[in-house]
């Protein structure tokens, strides 16, 4: 008792490497990598609240798709849905990213107010390369203008 759904769920990955497409899922949400574009698409389960479990889930994803090289990559996020995070899912996820801070560029559509808030708040904190955009077409067009093909 006390264990989050996320927890009970194992996580699946899926692999088109014909494509060089990636999915990995949890409980709480889907991470779909695009080799060729570099881009990671992000989307969240209806009422989703994301905890220390899903900042690992996002963390080691991404790791094994962007590998070592230090390439330039991109995270579309549809924030549909996500009702909240954690202290411990926004501790690691920033650890992610402040490491990444020069290559890491993340568009996020689709966000809540209280959602927005956070991210800003993230954002802010982090100094990492994060905007919000009212529909997904803005968001690509930024991603492109940053060198990821989206």
């Amino acid at each position: 008792m006390g264990q989050s759904v996320a927890r009970s769920i194992p996580n699946r990955m899926e692999i088109d490497s014909a494509l060089g497409r990636m999915k990995v899922t949890n409980a709480s949400s889907a991470i779909a990598w695009d080799e060729a574009q570099r881009v990671a698409r992000v989307s969240y389960t209806a009422g989703a609240v994301l905890t220390s479990a899903d900042g690992d889930f996002l963390a080691e994803s991404l790791a094994r798709f962007i590998g070592t090289s230090g390439a330039p990559f991109g995270v579309l996020a549809d924030a549909a849905g996500l009702k909240g995070t954690d202290a411990e899912y926004r501790a690691k996820a920033s650890g992610f990213f402040r490491s990444h801070r020069d290559h890491a560029f993340i568009a996020l559509v689709n966000l809540g107010p209280v959602i927005h808030v956070v991210v800003e708040l993230f954002r802010v904190g982090t100094g990492i390369q994060l905007k919000t955009f009212p529909h997904e077409a803005a968001a690509r067009e930024w991603l492109r203008a940053k060198g990821i093909a989206a």
